[in-house]
């Protein structure tokens, strides 16, 4: 056992240094580099050939190796990373996907014979001993001795170094570091060179140590254990990412004393993986925000394109009588894998998640038919039990994505990818050595020749291509959209967001499953090799090449991905070129190939399809305000002699500015609806003694709060005073450490947003973001879900009733808030009091009690200002709804507010009527910050 340690702790070391370097990238781009283990592979590959063929000795190929790996770590960053620093980071994921398969090409091409660890160079000069009964081989000893020294060195150069300074600088404020100075772009650069020459040291030595590896897994097997580290030391702290990596070193060398192979090893780490994730806290929701979404839910199909699609299947059909068995046995690898990529298209392209374990859950369904069909006899029942498997399974590797996004699903995924090819689809419970696939029936007929079951794959493809458009047309894609754009806002406006996210993943699993019954039951003898974990990567990336917003993307992409290497031999130049092409694809079309071919069709207008690509267009003027802020009538002459000061100016402006506000607000109707009752005498809202801290920092401090049923309370205090925090506890986003919160007498303390959004709590943001890729119309579809939810179900089985309701409601809403002209605009192209209106014709979909509003004015003109608190009394005058403000501009809040509470340093310092808050000396010391007798009569401190 002591030997086995012993070499954990060497290969630790290595795998250590590979989690710093990934760490430092994370830190650096906000996305994992899968691409960093095939780095350091390139570097072991030049090593391997320049040392073998004699051109330079070891220890002097070593350092120029390391630097090799770190000029394509640069490279990537400044050619391929930079260029999508505005897109989501799983688009940099997935880039670095395709980079990883180039790069191991490439190392391929360079050195074909001299990356086995049976043939690799070891490190010479040193010696080889005896521990227990293993061998000590040089590659070990140079991880003991070198290792220590390069974190070492590392450790210098982030903490003493003037570049290791401004390099955490940059990773941790890029912004303030280019205020003071540092360049930012230049420092994240630093970081992913420094990164690749960790990953080719690491690479180097422990290569080998590997015995006979395949060059398509090795990149994959050194990224997981790397990661596995990272991912403990929660992607930011390296002295923890060394430890966790000396720990899994020891760990995978034990398991291999006890016999568990490389398949155990990988589960193991699978399950490292997993539970890390589960056990650490949530990651800070506005870390977790994704930016530039392309659009990626078209609308329903049109006639055009619903003749489109049939017409393409029926032709697909037609060639089962025109080409050969073989040709036929192709197509049908295709339609398997398009079924696979309509799955990475729900869970990326619609829920914006990046899965590379989709080919696996396919193993697994395409293992629990096989089992089931030669039990039962009925191909039916098999297939969805394998669906049915599939989907459970993706649900449970989908469970670490509910706490950390973007990252969470990615590194499980990979993880189980590895473990299922190496240990899990091998039980003979699932494939075993390998199983006979039984054939489908046709009333009786066998579908035994490959051009018959060419139609069956046909027929199941058309299925799925029907359940994933179903599932992305409406309500519940929807809602999943939603979540993706913005999670906070559709937690507030009543969505799931835990049942939604296992659901798409669920719903993935069985389009995967789907895909792997196609597969399996097309051939002759299914093995684990039909399942290799690389498929789950050609999934991801024939899906982007089609489209992630494309229905027919997947197809598109496996026919060029899949089916033009199987039916034109390539060689590995023809796949480097084919592999260029794809990442390319990813940078310069976001879309994909299917967009720019949807849209001719007519089936992705330009109007309502934004492409990350392109500059985000200026804000139009809102429709729903006929006219902009009016200038102050000064162009006459006469006029303008009237009005000598400037203090006259904006006062005329000001009365203005009202006037058309008035008559702006007074065309709105308002929607009725029957508010919640409470009992006599009970708050509709209760704080008691809340308090939370940050960091060491008492952000709210004991508050009590009392809001009765249609009061309106404002709430006002210096920045920092804690009043977002508070808001925060009030509706579920933040749990307090202390105290309670009571909702119509109910304690809702530990209940999430979205339970409270249903029992009629509302809360908007600062920056009224909304849903930026919805529309208007598909905004207040979402907020509708709350009274007419829309099931996973009814969704997948094409319900109409609920969705003719919702769209009922919705024109309602439109026409109530003069919202009908910018209807079919995306949110993310409206000015900011447009937006206003839009989230409060959502909370108000919502049929609330009360609205916890947070500075509702803040980046509204003077007009939209004047206009929005006219609306909000409106709604509580008319409406009975209870309105709790957080607002700096002091005018409007005297306006809507009787009642203020004052805060300060997270506590309530005075709470009454306006007037004798605003003159409270601990008040005007605070936050007026000057004698409330020396007001204008405007009310406006001067």
């Amino acid at each position: 056992m002591i030997d086995a340690v012993v070499l954990g702790l060497f290969t630790g070391l290595t795998y250590g240094l590979l989690a710093v370097g990934l760490v430092l990238v994370y830190r650096s781009s906000r996305f994992v580099n899968f691409a960093h283990g095939s780095v350091g592979v390139f570097g072991a590959a030049v090593l391997g050939k320049v040392v073998t063929s004699g051109v330079l000795p070891y220890w002097v190929a070593f350092p120029l190796a390391m630097a090799a790996a770190g000029a394509v770590a640069a490279a990537i960053e400044v050619v391929v990373v930079r260029r999508l620093k505005n897109r989501p980071a799983v688009t940099g994921m997935i880039a670095t996907l395709g980079l990883s398969q180039f790069i191991l090409i490439a190392a391929l091409l360079l050195n074909s014979q001299g990356l086995s660890g049976l043939t690799f160079p070891r490190p010479p000069g040193l010696p080889t001993f005896t521990l227990g009964r293993t061998p000590i081989g040089p590659a070990f000893v140079a991880m003991a001795l070198l290792a220590p020294v390069l974190f070492g060195a590392l450790a210098l150069l982030l903490r003493r170094s003037r570049a290791g300074l401004g390099l955490r600088a940059a990773a941790d404020a890029p912004d303030m570091a280019q205020l003071d100075g540092v360049p930012a772009a230049r420092m994240t650069t630093l970081a992913w060179a420094v990164a690749g020459a960790v990953a080719a040291f690491s690479a180097i030595l422990v290569t080998p140590t590997q015995g006979a590896q395949s060059i398509d897994t090795l990149g994959p097997e050194l990224l997981l254990r790397g990661l596995a580290g990272a991912v403990a030391a929660r992607m930011s702290s390296l002295p923890r990412a060394l430890a966790a990596c000396l720990g899994i070193g020891v760990a995978e060398q034990v398991l291999l004393s006890w016999g568990a192979g490389r398949g155990g090893v990988s589960l193991a780490l699978a399950l490292f993986i997993l539970v890390t994730l589960l056990s650490q806290p949530r990651l800070g929701r506005r870390d977790s925000a994704q930016a530039g979404w392309p659009r990626s839910v078209p609308l329903p199909g049109t006639a055009l394109g619903r003749a489109a699609t049939g017409v393409g299947l029926l032709a697909a059909a037609g060639l089962a009588y025109l080409v050969s068995n073989e040709t036929a046995s192709v197509l049908t690898t295709v339609a398997g894998f398009a079924l696979v990529g309509l799955s990475v298209l729900l869970v990326t392209g619609l829920a914006g998640e990046l899965s590379l374990g989709q080919f696996a859950f396919a193993g697994i369904g395409a293992a629990v038919s096989l089992h089931v069909a030669a039990a039962t006899g009925n191909f039916f029942t098999a297939a969805l039990a394998g669906c049915a498997a599939a989907a459970a399974a993706a649900a449970l590797v989908g469970l670490p994505a509910l706490r950390l996004r973007g990252l969470a699903l990615a590194a499980v995924s990979l993880a189980f990818a590895l473990a299922a090819e190496g240990w899990l689809l091998r039980l003979p419970v699932l494939l075993g050595d390998g199983v006979e696939a039984a054939k489908p029936q046709w009333q009786g007929y066998p579908l035994l020749l490959a051009k018959d079951y060419y139609l069956f794959a046909l027929l199941m493809l058309g299925l799925g291509l029907w359940l994933a458009h179903r599932l992305r047309t409406g309500g519940f894609g929807l809602t999943v959209l939603a979540l993706r754009d913005n999670e906070d806002a559709a937690k507030a406006l009543a969505i799931p967001a835990t049942l939604r996210k296992l659901q798409v993943y669920a719903a993935a699993g069985v389009l995967a499953g789907l895909g792997g019954v196609v597969i399996a039951h097309g051939q002759t003898q299914v093995t684990v090799n039909s399942f290799p974990a690389a498929a789950g990567i050609d999934a991801v990336a024939l899906t982007v090449v089609g489209g992630l917003g494309v229905l027919g993307g997947p197809v598109l992409g496996s026919l060029l991905l899949v089916g033009l290497p199987a039916l034109v031999d390539l060689g590995i130049g023809g796949q480097a070129v084919l592999t260029v092409g794809w990442l390319l694809v990813v940078v310069l079309l976001p879309g994909g190939l299917g967009e720019p071919l949807a849209r001719l069709a007519g089936r992705l207008p330009s109007h309502r399809r934004p492409s990350t690509s392109d500059a985000a267009p200026p804000p139009p003027p809102p429709p729903s305000s006929p006219k902009p802020e009016p200038e102050a009538p000064i162009g006459d002459p006469a006029v303008r002699a009237r009005w000598a000061t400037v203090g006259e100016v904006a006062a005329a402006r000001a009365r203005s500015a009202a006037g058309d506000a008035d008559a702006r607000v007074q065309r709105i109707r308002l929607p009725r609806f029957e508010l919640p009752t409470t009992a006599a005498g009970v708050p509709l809202l209760s704080a008691r003694a809340v308090a939370r801290s940050f960091g060491g920092v008492r952000a709210v401090a004991g508050v009590d709060l009392d809001v009765a049923a249609g009061e309106v309370v404002g709430i006002i205090g210096p920045n920092g005073a804690g009043k977002t925090t508070l808001f925060e506890i009030l509706a579920g986003f933040t749990r307090p450490e202390s105290g309670r919160v009571l909702l119509a007498g109910h304690d809702v303390t530990r209940l999430p947003p979205q339970r409270r959004a249903r029992r009629g709590l509302g809360r908007s943001f600062q920056d009224a973001r909304l849903f930026p890729t919805l529309t208007v119309r598909e905004s207040l579809l979402v907020a509708a879900e709350r009274r007419d939810p829309a099931g996973l179900a009814a969704a997948a089985l094409g319900a109409t009733a609920g969705a003719r309701r919702r769209a009922g409601r919705t024109g309602e809403l439109l026409d109530l808030f003069g919202l009908a002209e910018v209807a079919d605009r995306p949110v993310g192209a409206l000015s900011t009091g447009t937006r206003r209106t839009v989230e409060l014709a959502c909370l108000l979909a919502l049929e609330p009690a009360l609205l916890l509003l947070d500075e509702p004015s803040s980046g509204v003109s003077q007009a939209d200002g004047v206009a929005l608190g006219e609306l909000l009394l409106r709604v509580n005058g008319e409406l009975g709804v209870a309105l709790v403000v957080i607002e700096h501009d002091l005018p409007l809040l005297a306006r809507l507010a009787p009642r203020l509470v004052a805060m300060e340093s997270g506590r309530v310092i005075a709470d009454g009527p306006t007037a004798s808050v605003r003159a409270h000396p601990a008040v005007v010391a605070s936050y007026l910050g000057t004698d409330p007798v020396a007001e204008n009569r405007s009310g406006t401190p001067v």
